[in-house]
């Protein structure tokens, strides 16, 4: 697992770049790969990924590819860091080059029409055997890049491949634990950037500091209610992937999901609120893919719910919260 002459990192957005150089300092090569060729070749001229990590230099250990069998070539590990959407095409790609390949990835949020998470994506492409990690955390891409002090979890089905990950990205500045809690990490990671949609529109609507430790806090719950119901470890939403991730993602505006919720609450349009982040903003379809999921296994998430009404049914946010506010009283 370890005698790979390079590693792989699929994805060359922030996340993507920010991750392959942290691999950079511990492995003589890392490959990129991004679907667009003239940006590729754009990066690897001026060794900056101009658009996303603005005056971060790209150390010459880093190559980057528009092909995937050349971006894969000689690569036993894979870390995917493509929107979730893209998730399940990458990994079809992937199996085509009929290559065997340890598959790690970045990527949060559920696939909108079938409700499943990434690791039974790849389990479905794949097999239950695939050895495979997920990467997640309170962590921002410019950090990392920066070389901020940073702290996250990786979770895998092999113990052997989770440790290598962890140990490959960790250094003074990034410290990466361990778990097997694939389900728990992967529902974290997903959940919380619905909860930041809400944050967003309860400080753009001047709500106040109560207001969103309160919907941290119980939106917190509806996490674990959801990943406890698919078979996570309840003690998983109070590590790094969990409350560390919902806590940053909910108050810091770097959150591009959070900085969506302020544009609602500023009372933009959802497709003009989009426009104005000119990024992926994952917490959208998770929110969706959520939305039906809870139904299906009648899972009470209110929060969760409120939000998707907001962004997908007309629901003014002012009337969001008066209608959270007048629910039956319940034992906490």
């Amino acid at each position: 697992m370890t005698d790979s002459k390079s590693i792989s990192v699929l994805g060359s957005g922030s996340w993507g770049t920010a991750l392959a150089l942290q691999l950079s300092g511990k492995n003589s090569e890392v490959k990129m790969w991004g679907r667009n060729p003239d940006n590729v070749k754009k990066i690897n001229n001026s060794r900056e990924n101009e658009r996303y990590l603005p005056g971060v230099t790209l150390p010459n250990n880093i190559k980057l590819y528009s092909d995937l069998e050349k971006a894969t070539d000689d690569s036993q590990n894979i870390l995917i860091a493509t929107p979730s959407n893209d998730f399940r095409n990458i990994l079809i790609k992937l199996k085509n080059l009929d290559k065997k390949f340890n598959i790690c990835w970045a990527t949060k949020g559920f696939e909108v029409d079938t409700g499943l998470l990434p690791h039974n994506i790849c389990e479905e492409i794949f097999s239950s055997k695939q050895n495979m990690a997920v990467i997640s955390g309170p962590s921002f891409a410019s950090e990392v890049a920066q070389k901020k002090p940073t702290a996250v979890t990786v979770a895998s089905n092999n113990p052997t491949f989770g440790q290598y990950i962890a140990s490959n990205l960790s250094d003074m500045n990034f410290r990466a634990y361990t778990t097997q809690d694939i389900t728990g990490v992967e529902i974290g990671g997903a959940v919380k950037n619905i909860l930041a949609i809400g944050a967003g529109i309860s400080d753009g609507l001047s709500y106040g500091d109560n207001a969103r430790i309160a919907l941290i806090n119980r939106g917190l719950v509806e996490m674990q209610r959801l990943g406890v119901s698919l078979g996570a470890d309840k003690n998983t939403f109070l590590g790094l992937s969990g409350m560390g991730d919902l806590v940053l993602t909910c108050t810091s505006n770097l959150s591009r999901n959070r900085r969506f919720g302020l544009a609602i609450a500023k009372g933009l349009s959802i497709s003009r609120a989009k426009n104005e982040i000119n990024q992926v903003i994952e917490g959208i379809d998770a929110t969706a893919a959520v939305s039906k999921l809870s139904d299906k296994m009648s899972i009470d998430m209110p929060i969760c719910k409120t939000i998707s009404r907001i962004i997908f049914n007309d629901l003014k946010p002012e009337l969001a919260a008066k209608e959270l506010m007048s629910r039956d009283l319940q034992a906490e």
